[in-house]
């Protein structure tokens, strides 16, 4: 008898919404500050017109992420290209979702992304089909209801059980 056991991606529950403990951004109008996108108030907005500007939200510790929701300002009347990037030190980033919205709904999308750990996400606007502002209502991020390192919660490495005589 040959058993051979192995999984090529970790079971993922992305349901819980990770506390933001903080935002800053590259710019911001005075009355859309970068604090608006995380109060869970769609009648504010952060927004910056320059080409190219992003949010950081700050998770205040490294989390397990594996989508990214974001309600975009006039996000039914245009499309905004964006990249989200991860980070454990809010220095180096790294890529993990490169695209457009909907441009079809105000409520919030979901981008989903490889599972990470991460503290900081960081949201590149790079302009939308109206212009090259950047601006949404709120940003939540979802991950496991674990902070642990996926490392020490799966054993990616296959298993071999041989027996018989």
């Amino acid at each position: 008898e040959i058993d051979i056991f192995g999984s090529s991606s970790p079971p993922t529950s992305c349901t819980t919404n990770l506390p933001i403990s903080g935002a800053t951004a590259s710019g911001s109008e005075s009355t859309n500050p970068p604090s608006n996108a995380i109060d869970n108030n769609f009648a504010t907005r952060w927004s910056n017109g320059a080409l190219g500007s992003w949010i950081r939200v700050d998770l205040g510790s490294t989390q397990n992420i594996c989508s990214v929701d974001i309600a975009w300002y006039n996000g039914n009347a245009r499309q905004y290209h964006f990249v989200i990037a991860t980070s454990t030190d809010g220095t180096t980033f790294t890529n993990k979702f490169s695209g457009d919205s909907s441009g079809t709904t105000v409520n919030s999308e979901k981008y989903i992304i490889p599972a990470t750990d991460a503290r900081y996400v960081r949201v590149t606007v790079n302009g939308n089909t109206q212009n090259s502002y950047a601006s949404m209502y709120e940003i939540d991020i979802f991950g496991s209801s674990s902070s642990a390192t996926s490392s020490s919660l799966y054993n990616y490495g296959p298993s071999l059980t041989l027996s018989g005589p």
